[in-house]
């Protein structure tokens, strides 16, 4: 068993300069939610923002949900994909999106009364999102880029819903929808203020993320081209604000990310500490 305990700082931006110093690896399974990957079938509408479900094209899915690459923290070669989503094609003006949900309660609509089976580290006060977002694989050609469509975090409010959450607030180096190809780009995302102070001031409980991969390929030509988006290492932010980084901002502990909320709420029930 490994000594190092999950933790995040709190109030803290990340930066790309020892990434792997600042978080615990999770492909060992220190993660802070249920090993769920739910890959989506249809469109959603959350609050007015449409999360799209194209049928075309190849995912990871089944496998990386098993093996938490999208959680593995060292950045290595053109290799290391995380959860991927890609396409091979020569269709002029093409453009494809995907959404997954990462954690427990996969696939349901904003609203919806969560199963209190449902299993996450339940941490309070996760108000962004942060990971390596890469484009290894794509064609450096004809309009072929993958983008970060969109993403959120999701939640158990305090009504005991799931609530999905869009983070629109940029506090890294990518800016949403920006085309990618090739190296990995660090992604920051937060809440908007005032949705921060709605969840850190109530008990809004972290259940999962959603996250929506955008392949295009806006050239000409009849060549077969390969368009790839992939998602690694992927940490959470806590609090209301996003000061530089340091190392003395006082950190979160994490549970584990496979405890059932009964058990979480259950005062007779000892809590377990992630440290997988």
């Amino acid at each position: 068993m490994s000594t190092q305990i999950l933790t995040y700082p709190w109030n803290t931006k990340y930066q790309r300069s020892g990434w792997e110093t600042q978080v615990k690896d999770g492909k060992g399974g220190s993660i802070p939610c249920n090993n769920e990957i739910f890959r989506s079938t249809s469109i959603q509408n959350t609050g007015g923002v449409e999360w799209w479900a194209n049928s075309d094209g190849s995912d990871n899915a089944s496998s990386v949900q098993t093996s938490n690459e999208h959680f593995e923290q060292p950045l290595k070669g053109a290799g290391q994909k995380g959860l991927a989503y890609w396409k091979q094609t020569s269709t002029n003006e093409y453009a494809v999106a995907r959404w997954f949900d990462i954690g427990a309660e996969g696939g349901k609509e904003d609203g919806t009364v969560m199963n209190k089976a449902a299993r996450s580290s339940w941490l309070s006060e996760v108000t962004a999102l942060w990971f390596m977002f890469n484009s290894h694989d794509t064609t450096s050609a004809r309009g072929c880029y993958s983008k970060l469509e969109k993403a959120g975090i999701r939640y158990r409010d305090p009504n005991g819903r799931i609530r999905i959450k869009q983070v629109t607030d940029q506090i890294g180096d990518y800016r949403m929808g920006d085309g990618v190809r090739g190296d990995k780009v660090m992604v920051g995302y937060a809440l908007s203020s005032s949705e921060r102070q709605t969840i850190c001031r109530n008990n809004w409980r972290f259940l999962g993320l959603r996250i929506q991969i955008r392949l295009e390929r806006t050239g000409s030509g009849t060549k077969q081209d390969y368009i790839q988006g992939g998602v690694t290492a992927i940490r959470l932010g806590l609090g209301e604000n996003y000061n530089n980084w340091n190392t003395t901002n006082k950190r979160a502990l994490v549970l584990r990310g496979d405890t059932i909320y009964t058990d979480f709420t259950n005062s007779s029930t000892k809590d377990m500490l992630e440290t997988r």
